[in-house]
């Protein structure tokens, strides 16, 4: 079976990523990526795509945000997640790398704070530390 020319991972999930990234190609690569460590992967490209599935009922573990998407900010699209959803924990890995941006997420709600591309290896072992920690009833 294909999916956007590729082929679709089966995986037996470690949990359910809520991916928002307006970049195809990163959001490609990062997807690939997190398949690939176990988990299911649903992503979209804008901050309306994403507050809609996030609101849609379907259970996600984790939602992992970029920074900026043409129709708005991820921050915003954080504290509208965190309106709703005061438990799953929320990442983001974006290229914005400046200490106030950090800052500015975690008081919008999020967790952890990943810097692309530096980050970008490391980001499926930060997605399965949160859902773990989550799972356990750790800090969220």
């Amino acid at each position: 079976m294909r999916q956007e020319g590729r082929e679709e991972v089966n995986v037996a999930t470690k949990g359910h990523v809520l991916y928002c990234e307006d970049n195809e190609d990163t959001r490609i690569l990062m997807t690939m990526m997190l398949e690939r460590a176990g988990f299911k992967v649903t992503y979209g490209a804008s901050v309306k795509e994403c507050a809609e599935k996030a609101e849609s009922g379907e259970h996600f573990d984790l939602y992992l945000l970029d920074h900026s998407f043409p129709d708005g900010s991820g921050l915003s699209l954080c504290e509208m997640l965190r309106e709703h959803d005061q438990t799953t924990p929320i990442l983001f890995c974006s290229g914005h790398a400046l200490q106030e941006e950090k800052e500015a997420a975690t008081r919008a709600g999020a967790q952890d704070y990943l810097i692309k591309p530096d980050d970008v290896p490391d980001v499926a072992a930060h997605v399965e530390k949160w859902i773990n920690e989550s799972k356990k009833g750790g800090k969220k």
